[in-house]
C-alpha cells in the first residue's frame, strides 16, 4: 500500500513541495511572502500523515523504509518552519526527526539526512544565544562523519533521494554532497566557538573549512576570500605573521580569480556585483593594512625601552633572532602556536592525519602566493626594514581609498585615515634622526587636520574626539623632539626653536581643550561625573594640558607663574576628581601620583619665584 500510494501520488507531492519552496517562492510578492512556503507546507504535512498511517500497517523491513522516509519530511518541514519565522515549530519537526532517526544513524539512505537535521538544530540554538546547546548538536554531527566513514566508507544517499521514484545519485555527487554537509558542520563550529570564548577552536575550524572548500572547489571566491582575509586577523593578534601572511595572500590570489561582474542590482542585494566586488578588494585591503601596522606596532614594542626609545641590547638580540631564523629556513623568528587539528586532536584516535608536518595543515599549498614575498613575517629591527614594511601598508591605504572615500562612507574612510596615521607613528620609533621624525608626526598631523575639518561634529561626535586627542598627542610628540633636538647642543635654543616650541605647546593644548570642550552638556558646562569611556580620556588630558604649560620656554617671570599657575589648575582637577570619585583612581594611577606630587611642589616653585619679583 505504502509503495503504492508513493508511486501514484507521494513522490509527486513530494516533487512539488520541492518547486514550490525551492523555486516558486522566489517569485512570491512582498504583501504574501511566504505563499509558496504555505503550499509547500500543506503537502509536506500530508505526507507526513500519509506515512504515519503507513508505518502503522508496514511489516519490519518495509517500516524501517518508511521511518527514514518520515525522518526526511520532518527534516523538510523544520526547514518550512523556520523559513517562515516559525523557530519554535521548526525545532519541534528538527526533533522529531533526529529522533526518529537514531537507531538508525549509520544507515547509508539517511546519514546525510541526519548530519544535516543536527547542523540545522545547531544553526538555530545559535541564534537563540544557547552555544553550549549548539555546540552539542554540531559535535555530535561532526562524530558522526567521522564514525559512518571510518564503519562504513560509502557515499550515502543524497537528500530527496529516499522521497524520488527512481535514486538519480551518482557515487560521485553523493559523497560530494556528504562532504559539503560536514564542511558546513565546521563551518558552523567555527561561528559557534567565539560565542563560547574559544577563539582559538574558531580558527582551526575556520582554516579547515577553507581548506575543505578549496580541495573540493565548492565555494564562491568572493566569500572564501573575506573569509580567509578574516582569519588573517586572528592570527595577527596572537603575534602569528607567518600564518597572517599565508591568509592573505591566499584571499588575495584568490580574489583576482573572481570575473568582472556586471553592474545590475541581484535580487536581495543592496549594491551592483561591481559595488560588491571593490568592496571586498578594498576590505582585504585593509587587512593588509592591518598585518603591517601590527608589525610595525609589535615590532616597536619589542624593541622599546623604559622612555619609549629604541633598547640596543633588544634590538641586537632580535636581529640575532632574524639571523638564526633565516639560516634556519624558518618563516618565523617568534615561536608560533598551532591550531589544533580539529580534525585530529592530538592523542585522538579517528581518521589518519594530513600528510606532512603540522605547518602544512595550516597552508592552502593548491595557490600560488607570491604575494607572501612582498612583505616579511619576521619582527623588524631597523628603518630600513620597518620602512619596507610601511610602504606595503601604505599601498594598501591607497588601495581602500579608492572604494572607500569620504563622501558615503565615512566611517570607513575615517579608521583607514587613523590607520595610517598609526603606520607613520610606528614608522617614526625607528627613524633616529629626531628632524626626520617630526616631519613624520607633522604629515599625521595634516592628514589628521585636513579629515577633522571634513567631518560635521554634530554628526560624528565621537569620531572627531578621537581625531582631536590624536592631533593633540602627534603636536606632544612633535614638541618633545624639538625639546630634545634643542638640548643636544652646548648652546641656548634659538629664538626660532624657541617659538617653534612654543608653538608646538600651544596647538597640543588646543587639541587637548578641544576634546575637553567636546563633553561639555547642553548647557556648556563641564559634567561633574564623566560616563565610563570619556572619565580617562578626560583625565588623562587634563594631565597632559597640565604637563604642556610646564614646557613653555620663555624668560619672562610673570608668564612663567601663570603657565605654572594654568599646570596646577589642571593637575590639582585630576587630584579633586579622584578624591571625588574614588573609584575611578585605579584607572589614571600613575597620573594621579605625579598631579598629586605636582599640585605640592608647585605653589612652592612659585612662591620662589613671587619673592624674586618683590
Amino acid at each position: 500500500m505504502a509503495a503504492v500510494y508513493l508511486q501514484e501520488q507521494g513522490f509527486e507531492e513530494y516533487a512539488r513541495a520541492r518547486r514550490l519552496s525551492e523555486e516558486e517562492s522566489r517569485q512570491d510578492p512582498e504583501t504574501e511572502p511566504y505563499r509558496s512556503k504555505y503550499k509547500a507546507r500543506e503537502l509536506l504535512l500530508g505526507l507526513s500523515e500519509a506515512l504515519k498511517g503507513f508505518l502503522d500497517e508496514s511489516q519490519a523491513e518495509e517500516n524501517v523504509e518508511l521511518t527514514l522516509q518520515l525522518g526526511e519530511v520532518f527534516l523538510h518541514l523544520g526547514s518550512n518552519f523556520s523559513d517562515t519565522e516559525e523557530v519554535p515549530t521548526g525545532e519541534k519537526y528538527f526533533s522529531r526527526c533526529a529522533d526518529l532517526l537514531q537507531g538508525h544513524k549509520l544507515d547509508q539512505r539517511c546519514v546525510n539526512t541526519i548530519l544535516t537535521c543536527l547542523n540545522q538544530l545547531g544553526i538555530l540554538w545559535v541564534s537563540r544565544s544557547e552555544p553550549e546547546k549548539a555546540l552539542e548538536m554540531l559535535q555530535e554531527a561532526e562524530e558522526l562523519y567521522k564514525i559512518y566513514m571510518h564503519n562504513v566508507g560509502q557515499p550515502p544517499l543524497q537528500l530527496h533521494e529516499l522521497l524520488s521514484p527512481d535514486p538519480f545519485g551518482s557515487p560521485k555527487s553523493r559523497l560530494a554532497e556528504f562532504e559539503k554537509t560536514h564542511t558546513l558542520t565546521l563551518y558552523y563550529l567555527a561561528q559557534t566557538y567565539p560565542k563560547l570564548g574559544d577563539n582559538e577552536k574558531s580558527a582551526a575550524y575556520c582554516h579547515l573549512t577553507l581548506s575543505r572548500q578549496l580541495q573540493s572547489g565548492n565555494y564562491q571566491p568572493l566569500d572564501w576570500a573575506t573569509n580567509c582575509a578574516t582569519l588573517s586577523q586572528y592570527y595577527i593578534t596572537r603575534d602569528n605573521f607567518t600564518q597572517g601572511r599565508h591568509c592573505l595572500a591566499s584571499a588575495s590570489c584568490v580574489m583576482s580569480q573572481v570575473p568582472e561582474p556586471c553592474d545590475e542590482v541581484e535580487d536581495g542585494e543592496n549594491e551592483t556585483g561591481r559595488e560588491k566586488l571593490e568592496r571586498r578588494r578594498a576590505d582585504i585591503a585593509r587587512c593588509w593594512l592591518k598585518y603591517c601596522l601590527v608589525m610595525l606596532q609589535e615590532s616597536r614594542q619589542a624593541l622599546m625601552d623604559d622612555i619609549g626609545e629604541m633598547d640596543r641590547t633588544k634590538q641586537k638580540d632580535l636581529a640575532e633572532g632574524r639571523a638564526v631564523a633565516s639560516s634556519n629556513g624558518s618563516h618565523n623568528d617568534d615561536k608560533q602556536e598551532k591550531p589544533e587539528d580539529p580534525e585530529n586532536p592530538a592523542g585522538a584516535d579517528g581518521p589518519a592525519r594530513h600528510h606532512g608536518d603540522e605547518k602544512s595543515l595550516l597552508r592552502f599549498e593548491s595557490l600560488e602566493l607570491t604575494l607572501e614575498d612582498q612583505v616579511t613575517d619576521r619582527k623588524v629591527t631597523d628603518f630600513d626594514q620597518a620602512r619596507g614594511v610601511f610602504l606595503v601598508g601604505q599601498k594598501y591605504v591607497n588601495a581602500a581609498k579608492q572604494f572607500y572615500v569620504l563622501d558615503g562612507h565615512v566611517t570607513d574612510f575615517v579608521e583607514i585615515t587613523q590607520d595610517w596615521s598609526q603606520l607613520f607613528r610606528a614608522l617614526s620609533f625607528f627613524e633616529q634622526d629626531f628632524e626626520r621624525r617630526c616631519k613624520m608626526h607633522k604629515r599625521r598631523v595634516d592628514m589628521l587636520q585636513s579629515l577633522l575639518s571634513e567631518l560635521n561634529q554634530q554628526h560624528y561626535l565621537l569620531v572627531c574626539r578621537q581625531i582631536m586627542y590624536e592631533i593633540a598627542e602627534t603636536f606632544s610628540e612633535m614638541l618633545d623632539l624639538k625639546v630634545a633636538i634643542a638640548e643636544t647642543g652646548d648652546e641656548r635654543p634659538t629664538i626660532h626653536a624657541v617659538k617653534k616650541i612654543n608653538t608646538l605647546a600651544q596647538q597640543s593644548i588646543g587639541h587637548y581643550q578641544m576634546f575637553l570642550d567636546s563633553l561639555r552638556n547642553a548647557d556648556k558646562e563641564m559634567p561633574k561625573t564623566f560616563n565610563e569611556d570619556t572619565v580617562r580620556p578626560a583625565l588623562v588630558a587634563h594631565f597632559c594640558v597640565g604637563r604642556l604649560y610646564s614646557k613653555f620656554l620663555t624668560s619672562d617671570p610673570q608668564l612663567k607663574l601663570q603657565n605654572m599657575s594654568k599646570s596646577l589648575d589642571h593637575y590639582q582637577y585630576l587630584v579633586d576628581y579622584c578624591t571625588s570619585h574614588p573609584d575611578i583612581t585605579a584607572a589614571v594611577q600613575s597620573e594621579l601620583e605625579i598631579c598629586t606630587e605636582m599640585s605640592q611642589l608647585l605653589p612652592i616653585q612659585m612662591e620662589k619665584i613671587r619673592l624674586t619679583l618683590t
